[in-house]
């Protein structure tokens, strides 16, 4: 045998050992685990301790609404969209208007079970999972539809969106759905489906209203009865207008071009003008939503540091590329924020990093926000999306009829 080999055969199985031993008497005495230290002596996945970190920026909107919290809901889209609503109206009348995020998010939540019950599309019938995620065209769209509330009109049931009743009550809302996409496959009648997709309905809207609550249909404002609809065209009617989504092209070498869906635009183009759209649109005090691939393992929580440079990664094991990513699957977790600020280079004009508005609330990252560094946008940002097109930007392309 070779003795090497043998003695790091030795080693692993005395380390082994010890992990299982010690975790045994941990978990009786209630001490720390060795387990993490027994194969030590790399620093893969840390922090780099020489990395430097500042919160300075050249560029920053201010804001007078404290990041919300998505909590265990996937609706950071509406999220998004929200703290841009409402830094808008502040910046057009000089108000500050809270918005209700758990009101979008329980409206969001509803519609889409609703939707997955009666879906029986051939890639569907034999689904039940609810999916919360949109893009920003669709969840532009929702808002519009659900309308929006003040902040403190209205208050839900239970904590419905935090972790262990978000996660429940998903479960359960699953749950409903197949048993009743079952009873429907199996109905002898039009009558007889129509009444198992009512029944289901029915228990979808109670559970519902069991963790949540009854959502307001009319609420009191100023002395005045709204609906949520109308209270979003009085207040928030500049929503309604044509956005504009920026995607970046995986092929660095593909040429630009624009489709347009309905009375919005869609352009296709390279990272370089989806970067230097983002940094004129901030210059303007329009902050910007950013839908980009979330890698955790690049993500510093506790300070809001997302780079990739920032952490020990082996050079051999480096993020794939955009196309690599693509072909293999290993696009992460989308997620959408807002980016409320740049830091640029005097220098050399360079983007180092941007300021994001997040949705975690403010117990996470630098009180709610962090800090994307330029090696973390440029290789994970999916797009950009705004309402109004900045004329500063030239773009020559092709547009496609959607």
């Amino acid at each position: 045998m070779n003795w090497k080999l043998g003695a790091n055969h030795l080693t692993a199985a005395l380390g082994l050992f010890l992990c299982l031993t010690y975790g045994q008497l941990s978990a009786v005495n209630a001490q720390p685990p060795v387990c993490a230290h027994v194969f030590s002596g790399t620093p893969w996945g840390s922090l780099r301790s020489d990395f430097k970190h500042n919160t300075h920026y050249t560029k920053e909107i201010p804001q007078e609404v404290e990041v919300k919290n998505q909590c265990n809901l996937g609706t950071c889209h509406l999220h998004s969209w929200l703290a841009s609503i409402e830094k808008t109206y502040t910046r057009r009348t000089g108000d500050v208007m809270p918005l209700s995020n758990h009101y979008l998010s329980a409206k969001q939540l509803l519609t889409r079970s609703l939707m997955q019950m009666n879906d029986n599309s051939p890639d569907s019938v034999n689904r039940a999972d609810i999916d919360l995620g949109a893009g920003p065209f669709n969840s532009r769209d929702s808002i519009l539809e659900f309308g929006v509330i003040p902040e403190s009109v209205w208050t839900p049931k239970t904590e419905f969106y935090k972790n262990p009743t978000a996660q429940k009550m998903k479960e359960y809302f699953e749950n409903i759905i197949a048993r009743t996409k079952s009873y429907v496959a199996k109905a002898q009648s039009p009558e007889e489906k129509q009444k198992a997709l009512a029944h289901g309905e029915e228990q979808l809207r109670s559970l519902f209203n069991d963790f949540v609550g009854e959502l307001p249909s009319k609420f009191n404002w100023k002395g005045q009865q709204w609906t949520p609809q109308e209270f979003a065209k009085e207040y928030f009617s500049f929503f309604e207008g044509p956005q504009k989504q920026m995607i970046v092209l995986a092929n660095r070498k593909g040429m630009p071009y624009a489709e347009q869906v309905k009375s919005d635009t869609k352009v296709y183009t390279d990272l370089n003008t989806v970067e230097a759209t983002a940094a004129l649109l901030i210059d303007r005090g329009q902050m910007v939503y950013l839908a980009y691939e979330h890698h955790a393992e690049y993500v510093d929580k506790p300070s809001g540091i997302l780079s990739i440079r920032a952490f020990y990664t082996p050079s051999y094991a480096k993020p794939l590329t955009r196309t690599l990513r693509e072909q293999f699957d290993k696009n992460d977790g989308g997620h959408a924020v807002q980016i409320v600020g740049y830091e640029r280079d005097p220098q050399t004009g360079k983007i180092l990093k941007w300021k994001i508005k997040n949705s975690w609330g403010t117990a996470s990252g630098d009180d709610g926000y962090y800090h994307m560094y330029d090696d973390y946008f440029r290789a994970f940002a999916k797009s950009i999306a705004y309402s109004e097109y900045n004329p500063g930007v030239s773009l020559k392309m092709s547009v496609k009829g959607h």
